[in-house]
């Protein structure tokens, strides 16, 4: 019981410091759903079984079973996840789609906030942040971004990693330039 206890405290920290960046950011609906699938039963409790509290549980239940139940269902009902995002149906290729830029802040305030979950550490928000500019360049080729959802979200680390989150968080917006809607579709 003791797991699951801790589990719903991290991930109800983890949500709060997403919800706080996104709000400051402008994004209050992207802050308000950010992850709320994580508390319902598919996620929970799995994710609950295989909990440590210093980084996700999903990589802790696919070292043992090869694969991860919560994440399957986490990254299906969640836009802000690059994975979210790869079209290899059909194709036996993975295609990235261009992630609009509504979920590229989401995802950046996703990996702030996890770094200080698991990391216990709190940066000063108006201070240069390079931790999370080195954790992507260090995981970079693992993962699959369309290329101009990949130089968005590095120009977005680097903004953190030299004028901190506060920064980025009152400028992202003024940093699109292929990334807008025109009539309700991403356009670029």
């Amino acid at each position: 019981m003791k797991k699951y206890i801790k589990h719903f405290i991290t991930i109800t920290k983890h949500k709060y410091y997403v919800m706080k960046f996104c709000f400051k950011c402008g994004l209050y609906m992207r802050g308000i759903k950010h992850d709320l699938s994580k508390y319902g039963i598919t996620e929970f409790f799995s994710s609950a079984k295989y909990f440590q509290g210093t980084c996700s549980p999903i990589d802790a239940e696919k070292s043992e079973k090869g694969y991860s139940i919560a994440w399957q269902h986490h990254k299906g009902h969640n836009p802000h996840h690059w994975e979210y995002w790869i079209d290899n149906i059909g194709t036996y290729k993975n295609t990235p789609c261009k992630i609009p830029y509504q979920y590229v802040v989401e995802m950046i305030c996703d990996w702030l906030s996890a770094g200080i979950v698991y990391s216990k550490q709190k940066p000063n928000y108006n201070k240069s942040y390079i931790e999370p500019l080195e954790y992507y360049n260090k995981h970079k080729n693992e993962r699959i971004f369309h290329k101009e959802t990949q130089e968005l979200i590095e120009l977005y680390l680097n903004m953190i990693a030299k004028n901190g989150i506060n920064y980025f968080c009152r400028n992202w917006n003024k940093e699109i330039k292929t990334y807008e809607y025109i009539n309700g579709r991403l356009q670029g």
